[in-house]
């Protein structure tokens, strides 16, 4: 094949092509775990990417990811019509960060009207008129 293409870098090419979606090299090499080893997934993809067959981008938690798209080459001898590849994500989804920001609590839920008139009313500790909420002065 041109440019370096391998028979082996023709099969990863048409997995992703007909599998769609973006693939990292980990999660390549776990899907072709006994076939190719995390150094010949790597150096296909370069290769892959280096010849314009496949797209490129890097994400915060994914790190680099490859797919085949619209503006990718075919390979010699492939069809030129590509299935129909899955939008690139604008960012990864990430998890709300629980260590920053403040707590927000959510608001009290609604009561009966006159459900908490008691907190108006003073009461008396030891003696003395105390207001509801304060007890320390």
């Amino acid at each position: 094949m041109a440019k370096g293409i391998t028979v082996d870098c023709a099969a990863l090419w048409a997995f992703i092509r007909k599998d769609g979606g973006w693939w990292s090299v980990l999660r390549l090499t776990r899907h072709w775990a006994p076939t190719y080893s995390l150094g010949e997934v790597e150096e296909i993809l370069a290769t892959l990417h280096k010849g314009d067959f496949l797209e490129c981008q890097t994400l915060h938690r994914a790190g680099t990811v490859y797919a085949v798209t619209s503006n990718c080459l075919p390979l010699p001898g492939a069809s030129t019509s590509a299935p129909a590849a899955h939008p690139a994500p604008a960012m990864a989804p990430t998890r709300p960060d629980a260590m920053r920001g403040a707590f927000v609590p959510s608001p009290m839920p609604t009561s009966r009207p006159g459900a908490l008139d008691h907190t108006h009313c003073p009461s008396l500790m030891q003696g003395k008129r105390n207001a509801y909420r304060s007890t320390t002065t």
